[in-house]
């Protein structure tokens, strides 16, 4: 019985996986260009992605993928979107919203003077973020990155609110046929944790200093020199 349970599961984990997948690349592509135009000189980019920012922060996730499915699906739908396109849409505009936010306060961490030596080199500001900042904050920018990626997944179970046939609409079905809740979402549950406890895991060996590393290493393999014996009557 449990394997049907997990083969029936299963079926609806390789959409979770694509949606998840779609929606992080997509987020990301959307938030780093967000998060340097909200610290953009320019004022009217500035409140432009700012409002965005506000909007869609602002915004509950379930919300926003009702209002995408049930008020704009039908006229969506000419376009070839379905609720599996929209479901993606609503979590990355959520997402990318708030890390985008997340990434503007990293930028801002990075000192001014950075900003005008790059400038002073004849770059321009996206050469500057790209060749200068950005390997500055990468390493910093990995824990929040896979925070998103974590609640993107567990957003992806609010997906099913628009039939999406991914893992937790599976679950819902299989529970009505079963009548069995408890055993059917802990199964699901431990799916759930198989995806992110590995992610969090790979994080936290990627954010550590590869030189830290090293030197941990380099001590751990170093023998600690013996004393030199003292001659009697020295003094110490």
């Amino acid at each position: 019985m449990m394997a049907d349970w997990l083969g029936f599961l299963l079926q609806g984990l390789w959409t979770t996986l694509l949606l998840v997948a779609v929606s992080t690349v997509l987020t990301l592509a959307l938030a780093v260009p967000l998060a340097v135009w909200r610290i953009s000189p320019r004022r009217w980019i500035r409140w432009l992605s700012g409002s965005f920012v506000e909007v869609f922060r602002s915004i509950p996730l379930p919300v926003l993928l009702a209002a995408l499915y049930f008020g704009f699906g039908p006229k969506l739908s000419a376009l070839g979107l379905g609720a599996f396109e929209l479901a993606v849409i609503g979590i990355v505009l959520n997402e990318a919203a708030y890390l985008a936010e997340v990434y503007k306060g990293l930028l801002l961490s990075i000192p001014n003077g950075q900003w005008q030596a790059a400038a002073s080199l004849g770059m321009r500001r996206w050469q500057a973020f790209r060749l200068v900042l950005l390997p500055q904050l990468r390493r910093p920018a990995v824990p929040h990155t896979v925070n998103g990626f974590i609640y993107i997944v567990k957003g992806s179970a609010l997906a099913s609110i628009i039939t999406v046939q991914e893992l937790t609409l599976h679950a819902n079905q299989l529970m009505i046929e079963t009548f069995r809740p408890l055993e059917v979402y802990l199964l699901v549950g431990v799916i759930y944790l198989a995806i992110n406890i590995p992610v969090s895991y790979l994080a936290r060996l990627a954010e550590r200093d590869p030189r830290r590393r090293q030197a941990a290493s380099a001590g751990a393999g170093r023998a600690r020199p013996d004393a030199e014996p003292v001659a009697p009557g020295a003094s110490v």
